[in-house]
């Protein structure tokens, strides 16, 4: 475990916080708008179903990581203008979150259904940028020296964390209550009503595109402030730090093994020695995480699969039978529990395949209760008591999700697959995202309470 005076040695805190907040900017769109589900869900023509609609339209942008991974693999790798392209994505971004404030209630007709138009065209857009961070921001962060990686994984945490805060302090106004309402006819009937939030989404959307304009300003800093430009380092100086890395690793190994071996011909059995070596075998050799890259993509392909794909399309009909406020909760906290488990893993890192595998099946058998819920949606499982232990498991799954993404791209970074890491992300996500809105909208799996039902 990493003591804070060694985290603190040997980096530039201002670098740090910069890729903190460089980082912020790679999904906070996207969290932001999961975040206020539970106040869009009663104001849109969507209903329940709205989050399998944007959780696909989500995937659809993964048009923009393959254009780039195309267009990575024709260009010659010294004329790939990366840094002109995220900051064209950050200024995409930023318009994109002023358009999404201005005109998301906006709807119109399509196949004779009404829909939001102007939220899913804007949400695209932020999703172009969100999904192509994948492949771009996590190699461009590859430039800078290893101690920064982590520091934008807590940014990219922060992307959830930050929206979560602000939807707790905007409430959705607790569970429906019936109230006579008069019609355009004039007749009076009884419908279920929910109080207003302390402040409109359009004012939670303008928030978001402020926090885009910062992350735009750090990344700005990032690429020409002279101290961020030091903290870079080159293709060679990094095969040179994990080369001399490795021979210091294998020349104590050796060190230590001639020590045990002079002392045991000399009658002296010395277990001081043995433990010296200890430390050594807390590394995992360069050849090992290069033999389990493709194991640790498939993992991290199947928990994005759940994390950013089928999960956020059902999440929903796991929570609202419960009330707008089990639902408001699930949004919030399993979004906050992303950048908890990240700051974590910065001290408690983990360098076990093994141990990822194991955290890995537990996120799984979690996840089988959350689909339960879903599938018995509307009706609540376990009465009273489910509501608190859906908001249980869905944090859970979070926390785990997030600690295995960020193990996983540590030991991707260690095998230098980082842009591998991001590819399998997002195809991952876009599985997860396409079977979800089938089973939502092409099958009867999952139900929803009629808007129009008066609530007891």
């Amino acid at each position: 475990m990493m003591s804070f005076s060694d985290f603190l040695r040997n980096r530039v805190l201002l670098v740090d916080f910069l890729a903190i907040i460089f980082g912020i900017s790679s999904w906070i769109s996207i969290n932001g708008l999961w975040v206020e589900l539970p106040v869009l869900v009663n104001q849109l023509p969507e209903g329940w179903s709205l989050p399998s609609y944007l959780s696909t339209i989500v995937q659809l942008a993964n048009i923009g990581p393959i254009s780039y991974s195309i267009f990575r693999a024709l260009a010659p790798r010294s004329q790939t203008p990366q840094n002109i392209i995220i900051l064209v994505l950050l200024v995409l971004g930023t318009g994109a979150s002023l358009g999404l404030a201005l005109g998301w209630k906006i709807t119109s007709q399509i196949a004779g259904a009404e829909r939001s138009t102007m939220l899913f065209v804007f949400v695209f857009l932020l999703s172009l940028v969100d999904c192509t961070s994948s492949v771009l921001f996590l190699p461009y962060m590859g430039l800078f020296r290893d101690v920064y990686l982590n520091s934008y994984l807590v940014g990219e945490g922060l992307s959830g964390f930050i929206p979560s805060i602000a939807a707790l302090a905007q409430g959705v106004g607790g569970n429906p209550v019936c109230k006579n309402v008069t019609k355009d006819d004039g007749t009076i009937s009884l419908q279920p009503v929910s109080e207003e939030p302390r402040f409109t989404a359009q004012d939670f959307f303008l928030f978001l595109m402020g926090m885009m304009i910062l992350s735009l300003s750090a990344f700005v800093c990032l690429e020409w402030l002279p101290l961020a430009r030091r903290e870079k380092i080159s293709g060679a100086s990094l095969m040179g730090e994990r080369r001399e890395s490795k021979d210091s690793t294998e020349s104590d190994s050796q060190s230590s093994r001639k020590n045990i071996q002079e002392e045991e011909v000399g009658g002296h059995h010395n277990s001081g020695g043995v433990l010296d070596t200890s430390d050594s075998q807390l590394v995992i050799p360069e050849s090992d995480t290069e033999h389990g890259v493709p194991l640790l993509l498939f993992m991290l392909g199947a928990v994005c699969f759940l994390a950013n794909g089928a999960l956020p399309s059902i999440q929903s009909y796991s929570c609202l039978p419960y009330g707008n406020t089990v639902y408001h909760l699930v949004a919030t906290l399993n979004a906050m529990a992303n950048p908890l488990m990240a700051f974590f893993s910065m001290f408690v890192a983990c360098k076990s395949k093994r141990i990822v595998c194991l955290l890995t099946g537990l996120s799984f058998l979690t996840t089988g209760y959350i689909l339960a819920t879903a599938l018995t949606s509307p009706a609540p499982m376990w009465g009273e008591l489910g509501g608190g232990l859906t908001v249980v498991a869905w944090v859970v799954v979070g926390a785990l999700f997030s600690y295995v993404k960020v193990a996983i791209a540590g030991l991707c970074r260690d095998a230098g697959a980082l842009f591998k890491c991001g590819v399998a992300t997002q195809i991952g996500s876009a599985c997860g995202a396409l079977t979800a809105f089938l089973l939502v909208n092409q099958t009867t799996l999952f139900q929803e309470i009629n808007r129009n039902d008066a609530v007891p």
